[in-house]
C-alpha cells in the first residue's frame, strides 16, 4: 500500500535534467525563486530604505500619510484541493453516509452556536446592569444620603460624588484597557471590521480566539459599564463570530483542547461559512433581529439592530414631512462625513504616537475621567430640571442638584445606559427636553463618541450614533414644530428616529438592509420609505466626501481588502503587469532538503508545480517555469514532513524509515495551519537525501487566467471565488507568474477633479 502509494508516472529524461544531483537546495532555491537576484535585492532595498523614510516623516506629518498594505495579513484558503486523496474519499463506500452525518452536524453546529451566543450576549447585558446598579444606587445613593446627613452642600458634594463616579468609572475602564492590551490585542474596538475582513478572505491573527471572547465580553461590559460613550453590540457580533469559529473547529487553539468533534469542518471553507452564521445569531442576540442577521452576513457584518430599542410607532408620517427628512438626511449625511473625517485623523494619531502599553491604558483612563467630568459639569452648569412625573425612570443621579421633586433632564441623558437614553429620546413627552439641553448633549456626546471609538477597548459605534442622531433629530423635530404651530401629527419622535439613522448612515454608509432592520424594529413597514430616503440621500452626501467608517478603519490597518466591485478604469491593467513573475516552483519530485529550505527561507503559502525548471541564460532573468501541473500549499508540505512520506530513492520504490501514508484527516487534524519548527522534526542528514512524490497531493487545477487578462476580470474572480492565488500562463500553459490578494488589492481607486484614476500603493515588509 505505502510503495503504491509513492509510485509516480514521469518522463524521467525531462525530470532528471531539470534536477542537479550536485546542486545545494538553498542554491537552488535563490535560483528558482528570485533569479533576478541583483535587480530583486536592489529593489528590495530601495523599498526598504523608502519604508525607513517613511516612518521618519510620519513624525513630521501624520495627515499626509500615504496609502499603504501590510504584508503580515495573509489569506484564507476557501478554495478547496481536489487532489487524488480527495477524489478516493469521494468515492470510498462509506462516503454517502459521511455526507448525511455531515448535514446533521451542520445542523447541530448551527443550534450550539446560536445557544452559545445567545449565553455571551446574556452575560454582557447582566454584567452591565449590575455595573450601572453598583454606580447608580450603591456608590452615588450612599454619597448622597452622606451630603444630606452630615449637611454637606454646594461644592463639597458635587466634588465627592464626581471624584467616586470617576474613580469607579475609570477602575472598570482600566480593567478593560488591560484586557485588551496584555491580553487579547484583537479584541479591541467593535470587532466588525476584522469579521468583514475574515469573511472577505483575510485571516487576521487571534480575530476568533477563545481569548479575545472572553476579553471581548468582559471588557465591553466594563466599558459600557464606566460610562465611556460605547455600545455593546459590535462586540456581540464579533463575539457571535468567535462562539462559531471554535463550535464549529472542535478545538480551542488558545487553550489546547481537542474535543475530536466536527474534524470534517476543519478548513477555512467550512470555518467561514460558520463564522457568517455567528455573525448573524450575534446580531439577532443583541438586535432583537433575526433577518438582519441574515442581511449582516449577507454584507459582511454592517446592519444591526437592539433589541432594547423594539418599538411600535403609533403614529405614521404625513406626506408634507418628506421635505424635513431630506433636510434631516443631508445632516445626518455631513455630520456622518465629518465624524468619519476626524476619526480618522485621531486614529492616525493613535497609530503613529500612542505606541506603548502605559500610554495606551493611560489615553483609556483619560477618555474615562473625561467622560465622568463632562456629564457632571453639564449637570452643574445647564439648569433643566423637570418634574418627576413627566418621567418615572429615574436614578438617584438623574436627581442631583435638583429641588425636591425634581430631576435633571441632563442626568437621564448622560447617566443611564445608552440603550434607554435613545428610547427616552424616541418616546418622551415633547415638553421632556429644552432645546438647549439636546443641543449641548447632542455636541458632547458627539465629540465623546469621536474620541472614544478606536480606543484599546472592546467598543462600538453603533449606540453612541443614535443617540447622538437622535437629540439632534429631536430637536430638528422641536423647531419643525415651533415654525408649524397649527400643524397636527407633529412627534418629535419621529424626528429623533429620523435623526438616528441618518446619523448611524452617515458614519456606516448602509442602506438597504438597515432600512429592513429598522422597519422590523418598528413593526410597521409604512415608516419604510422614509427611512429609506434618508439613508439614501445620507449615503450620497457622504459618499462624497469620504468612504464608511469600517471601510476607512480597514483601511488604516493596511488590510488588503478587496470590495464589492474592481477599481473603474482597470480593463487596461493587464495580468501581465499585476503578477509577480519571482515564482518559487516545485516539480512533482523533490527532495526533502529543498522542501526544508523552502519552509524556511520563504513565507509563500502556495507553491506551482510544472513539470520542469529550466536555468535561466544571465542573472537578471527568471527560470523557465515548464507546463503547469497543479498547485501545493504549504500546510501540505508541512504535513508531509511531518509523517515522513518520503522515500529513498527519486523513483519512489525504497520508503524512508518511519515512512507514513498520508490522508485528508491528517490534514484536517493539522488545521489551523500551525507552522511547525523544522528542528522539531527531527529530521536526519539521511533524510534530506530523500524525496517527495506530489503528485497525490497537489491541486492538479488551480485558477489560471492568460497574461493579457485584465485586472477588471482576474478582481471579479477573485472577489467572486474567494481565492487565494491565480496563476498565469502563456498560450502553451507554462507558468509565467502569480496573482495573490495583495497584488490586486494594492491597486486602488481615486478620484481626483471628477477623474477617476487607479494608483498603485506600496505593499509594506514591516508590522503596521
Amino acid at each position: 500500500m505505502l510503495e503504491n502509494n509513492f509510485k509516480v508516472s514521469f518522463n524521467s529524461t525531462l525530470y532528471i535534467l531539470s534536477l542537479d544531483p550536485n546542486e545545494d537546495p538553498v542554491t537552488g532555491l535563490a535560483r528558482v525563486s528570485s533569479l533576478n537576484s541583483i535587480q530583486t535585492i536592489a529593489r528590495r532595498n530601495d523599498r526598504r530604505r523608502w519604508e525607513q523614510e517613511r516612518i521618519i516623516q510620519r513624525h513630521i506629518s501624520v495627515i499626509d500619510h500615504d496609502h499603504i498594505l501590510s504584508e503580515k495579513f495573509e489569506s484564507l484558503d476557501y478554495e478547496i484541493i481536489e487532489n487524488e486523496l480527495y477524489r478516493d474519499e469521494e468515492s470510498h463506500k462509506d462516503h454517502q453516509r459521511k455526507l448525511f452525518r455531515q448535514s446533521v452536524n451542520r445542523w447541530v453546529v448551527c443550534f450550539l452556536i446560536g445557544i452559545v451566543t445567545a449565553l455571551v450576549a446574556a452575560f454582557i447585558d447582566i454584567m452591565v446592569y449590575y455595573s450601572a446598579q453598583i454606580k447608580f444606587h450603591v456608590i452615588i445613593h450612599a454619597l448622597t444620603e452622606k451630603c444630606d446627613h452630615e449637611k454637606i452642600k454646594g461644592g463639597g458634594c458635587i466634588w465627592m460624588v464626581l471624584s467616586a463616579w470617576t474613580f469607579y468609572n475609570c477602575f472598570l475602564v482600566g480593567i478593560a484597557a488591560v484586557l485588551v492590551v496584555y491580553f487579547a490585542p484583537a479584541s479591541a474596538g467593535s470587532g466588525i471590521p476584522q469579521i468583514k475582513c475574515f469573511l472577505n478572505g483575510i485571516q487576521i491573527p487571534g480575530v476568533v480566539r477563545l481569548k479575545t471572547l472572553i476579553s471581548k465580553a468582559i471588557g465591553v461590559s466594563c466599558a459600557v459599564g464606566g460610562g465611556l460613550a460605547a455600545g455593546k453590540e459590535g462586540p456581540m457580533i464579533h463575539s457571535g463570530a468567535v462562539v462559531a469559529a471554535g463550535i464549529s473547529q472542535g478545538r480551542c487553539v488558545s487553550f489546547p483542547m481537542d474535543f475530536k468533534i466536527f474534524e470534517y469542518f476543519r478548513n477555512d471553507k467550512e470555518k467561514r461559512d460558520f463564522v457568517s452564521a455567528g455573525a448573524a445569531a450575534g446580531v439577532a442576540a443583541a438586535f432583537g433581529a433575526p433577518i438582519g442577521g441574515v442581511l449582516f452576513s449577507l454584507e459582511e457584518g454592517a446592519s444591526f439592530w437592539n433589541q432594547s430599542l423594539t418599538w411600535r410607532m403609533d403614529n405614521s408620517f404625513n406626506i408634507w414631512e418628506i421635505p424635513a427628512f431630506c433636510i434631516i438626511a443631508v445632516i445626518g449625511g455631513l455630520l456622518g462625513a465629518l465624524f468619519n473625517s476626524l476619526n480618522v485623523r485621531i486614529t492616525k494619531y493613535r497609530k503613529f504616537y500612542i505606541r506603548t502599553n502605559f500610554q495606551k491604558i493611560f489615553e483609556c483612563l483619560l477618555v474615562a475621567a473625561t467622560s465622568a467630568f463632562v456629564g457632571f459639569i453639564t449637570i452643574f452648569v445647564v439648569d433643566d430640571c423637570k418634574p418627576i412625573g413627566i418621567n418615572p425612570n429615574l436614578t438617584e443621579v438623574t436627581k442631583l442638584w435638583c429641588p425636591k421633586g425634581q430631576y435633571s433632564a441632563v442626568a437621564s441623558l448622560f447617566f443611564q445606559n445608552p440603550e434607554e437614553s435613545v428610547k427616552s429620546l424616541f418616546h418622551s413627552p415633547i415638553n421632556s427636553f429644552r432645546p438647549m439641553t439636546l443641543f449641548i448633549f447632542a455636541i458632547e456626546y458627539f465629540l465623546l463618541s469621536l474620541w472614544t471609538f478606536g480606543l484599546n477597548v472592546p467598543s462600538g459605534v453603533f449606540i453612541p450614533t443614535l443617540l447622538t442622531g437622535a437629540a439632534w433629530g429631536r430637536l430638528f423635530g422641536i423647531g419643525v414644530e415651533y415654525l408649524f404651530p397649527d400643524v397636527t401629527g407633529i412627534d418629535t419622535g419621529k424626528y429623533a428616529l429620523a435623526g438616528a439613522a441618518a446619523q448611524l448612515g452617515g458614519v456606516v454608509r448602509m442602506t438597504i438592509s438597515l432600512t429592513a432592520i429598522i422597519v422590523e424594529a418598528t413593526k410597521d413597514i409604512t415608516f419604510g420609505m422614509p427611512i429609506m430616503l434618508v439613508l439614501m440621500i445620507t449615503k450620497f452626501v457622504g459618499d462624497l466626501f469620504n468612504e464608511g467608517l469600517y471601510d476607512l478603519h480597514i483601511e488604516l490597518a493596511e488590510i488588503p481588502f478587496l470590495g464589492w466591485h474592481p477599481p473603474k478604469v482597470c480593463r487596461n491593467i493587464l495580468a501581465q503587469t499585476v503578477m509577480r513573475k519571482d515564482v518559487v516552483a516545485l516539480e512533482p519530485v523533490e527532495s526533502v532538503q529543498r522542501l526544508v529550505e523552502i519552509i524556511r527561507t520563504t513565507r509563500h503559502h502556495g507553491f506551482p508545480i510544472v513539470d520542469m525548471i529550466t536555468a535561466p541564460q544571465s542573472a537578471q532573468d527568471f527560470p523557465d517555469y515548464g507546463h503547469l501541473k497543479g498547485i501545493l500549499l504549504r500546510s501540505q508540505i508541512i504535513v508531509l514532513l511531518k509523517k515522513r512520506h518520503f522515500t529513498k530513492d527519486y523513483r519512489g520504490k525504497i520508503p524512508a524509515e518511519g515512512a507514513q501514508n498520508v490522508s485528508l484527516a491528517d490534514f484536517r487534524s493539522d488545521y489551523p495551519r500551525n507552522e511547525s519548527n523544522i528542528p522539531m522534526l527531527n529530521l536526519t542528514p539521511e533524510d534530506m537525501k530523500c524525496f517527495v512524490n506530489l503528485k497525490p497531493f497537489w491541486h492538479p487545477s488551480p485558477h489560471r487566467v492568460p497574461l493579457n487578462a485584465s485586472l477588471n476580470s482576474v478582481f471579479v474572480s477573485f472577489r467572486g471565488l474567494g481565492l487565494r492565488y491565480m496563476l498565469v500562463v502563456d498560450d502553451n500553459n507554462k507558468l509565467r507568474g502569480i496573482i495573490t490578494r495583495k497584488d490586486i488589492a494594492r491597486f486602488k481607486e481615486r478620484r481626483v477633479k471628477n477623474q477617476y484614476l487607479v494608483n498603485e500603493v506600496y505593499i509594506s515588509h514591516f508590522n503596521n
